[in-house]
């Protein structure tokens, strides 16, 4: 089969939350023909809209390219299907919902279309069994903020066909990321995996009291030099998406008895809507550049 027919240029994300219209702007950015799905329908007017200004906002790279959005898949004609290449679930990590929404799309497109999760945390060979043909499912699992040139995890289970995941690197390559293709599945892939003990630490020094969240994070940026301390890669990736990955992750293969009191510190934030950067509330005041404007003094 020629590249030409290899090629993935047409994609459907699944989910137009934080997560999956930054996917879908990056696709769009270098020339692919991107629809979302999502059940919300303000949702999808909201990530259309907030896709339309990245365009008019970035720089020369961006290319416009129409967004167009849907709340089922049942919308798109059988046509519009088969000339999907790639669907992409971004839906929030819980494997009931995961589950719902891959068995669905396995019976909706047909064989050539490959289908990925994006998922934070879950396994391929978790997911895999509930995509009929898994051997087109693969995870493609992009860092936050994706519209930054960063990485991309890159990897399949033993059903995975390898021509897959060929295709996935290409196109990762493509729009401008490095791909990590990994030898092997594994929980959290290389980042998340390495960030959950620092963000658990993080944690833990403000449960017991040690120091507050400007002060544990001006010690990480200062001695590292990196932008962000903990807290604020988690207010980047989203408190909503922490608290997930924490109720499934597990920190170890024994939880800890402080697990719930750690969580605690993640929901009194997420309980109220304040999600970090992309409600411009978290653990830190954010303006609408995504600058940080203070630390409430309430903060824990």
């Amino acid at each position: 089969m020629s590249e030409q027919n290899t090629r993935i240029q047409t994609v459907l994300v699944i989910g137009a939350g934080w997560v999956g219209r930054q996917v879908a702007a990056r696709m769009t950015q270098f020339g692919l023909t991107v629809s979302l799905c999502d059940p919300d329908p303000d949702i999808c007017r909201d990530a259309t809209q907030w896709i339309v200004q990245q365009l008019q906002t970035n720089d020369a790279r961006w290319l416009p390219s129409p967004i167009r959005c849907c709340t089922s898949v049942e919308e798109l004609h059988d046509d519009d299907r088969r000339g999907i290449d790639l669907v992409i679930e971004c839906v929030p990590e819980q494997l009931s919902l995961k589950k719902r929404v891959l068995r669905s799309l396995g019976n909706a497109f047909p064989s050539s279309t490959v289908i990925v999760s994006n998922s934070s945390y879950f396994v391929p060979s978790l997911l895999s069994q509930f995509v009929s043909q898994p051997q087109r499912f693969a995870h493609l699992h992009f860092h936050v903020p994706v519209l930054r040139d960063s990485v991309v995890d890159v990897v399949g289970c033993s059903e995975t066909s390898a021509s897959v995941l060929e295709r996935l690197m290409a196109l990762v390559k493509r729009i401008g990321h490095y791909p990590l293709l990994l030898q092997r599945e594994h929980p959290g892939y290389i980042f998340n995996w390495l960030l959950q003990s620092v963000l658990k630490s993080a944690l833990e020094l403000v449960a017991a009291g040690v120091a507050d969240v400007r002060m544990i994070d001006k010690s990480w940026t200062s001695v590292t030099g990196m932008q962000l301390g903990p807290f604020g890669i988690m207010d980047q990736i989203g408190l909503d998406v922490i608290e997930q990955v924490l109720n499934n992750a597990k920190w170890s293969d024994v939880q800890s008895p402080d697990h719930d009191q750690l969580l605690q510190l993640i929901r009194q934030h997420a309980d109220q809507g304040q999600l970090g950067t992309k409600t411009l509330r978290g653990f830190y005041h954010y303006d609408a550049s995504g600058n940080i404007l203070d630390c409430p003094d309430d903060s824990p």
